[in-house]
């Protein structure tokens, strides 16, 4: 199975009002995640991190994802960003020159690909300040919680589970058009960390629950939207109302998976 992460983050200039410090704590809560065996268990080569690239590296590296024949990919993109309502799609602005890249690039010649968007929408203003909510605390969200996890396997069967999806592109986005993305400089952006700590929940009830010596589990991705929803609403104050799109499929357990436990 060839597969690929693609991670993509501009916090903005540091000292400025709209800095965003979490869009960090995001980068390493993702890798941390990828990289456990629940999270796919994902090799350092396998993980593609940009910080401010310019467009033509990030359309370079999603050329590589056609040329290099990739099965099933991650984008995620953390930092600021806009709704057009010429494009009807998010606008992301990639670093402190002034490169933005429309985010309908990201799902071109996709096979299997989930999208994380984790910016604001706003049609005009774009940007936020980061004098945000700082009481949640998710420290630690995915060192492995439990020694029961074998990686390996978990790599195996989340391989497996993507193998037989039907081809597909999901799109997460962190909020609704006209809203604003919240960040909090001690744990990452509302709508990733919430993502990874539901995720992170689900995967320590299912320890408890499922007997990982004669069976696995999976999680796919709109389910853990779906849960990350009201956490990120409530955190908000209701101002952050995170959307998906995905194929209208009537059996659910055609959906990519986002985490496995075995």
């Amino acid at each position: 199975m060839k597969r690929r992460v693609i991670i993509i983050t501009n916090a903005g200039k540091v000292g400025s009002e709209n800095y965003c410090q979490g869009v960090y704590k995001d980068k390493e809560n993702y890798i941390s995640f990828l990289k456990s065996g629940y999270g796919g268990y994902y090799s350092d080569s396998e993980i593609r991190y940009l910080d401010k690239p310019s467009r033509e590296k990030v359309r370079e590296e999603l050329s590589l994802l056609t040329k290099n024949e990739i099965e099933f990919s991650i984008i995620v993109f953390c930092g600021h960003g806009w709704y057009s309502t010429m494009s009807e799609s998010n606008i992301f602005e990639l670093n402190d020159n002034g490169d933005l890249i429309d985010s309908l690039e990201l799902r071109t010649n996709a096979k299997k690909r989930i999208i994380i968007e984790d910016n604001c929408r706003e049609p005009y203003s774009e940007y936020i300040t980061d004098n945000l909510i700082k009481s949640f605390s998710a420290g630690g969200l995915f060192e492995e919680y439990h020694k029961r996890i074998n990686p390996e396997e978990c790599k195996k069967y989340y391989n497996k589970k993507i193998s037989e999806c039907p081809e597909q592109v999901i799109i997460g986005q962190a909020c609704s058009i006209g809203e604003t993305a919240g960040d909090s400089s001690s744990t990452g952006g509302y709508y990733s960390s919430c993502l990874l700590k539901k995720t992170k929940e689900m995967v320590e009830s299912g320890l408890i629950t499922i007997d990982l010596s004669s069976n696995y589990s999976t999680y796919s991705f709109p389910f853990i939207h779906n849960l990350a929803v009201p956490v990120v609403q409530k955190r908000s104050g209701n101002k952050q109302n995170p959307q998906i799109e995905k194929p209208r499929y009537s059996v659910s357990d055609n959906y990519l998976p986002f985490a496995v436990i075995a």
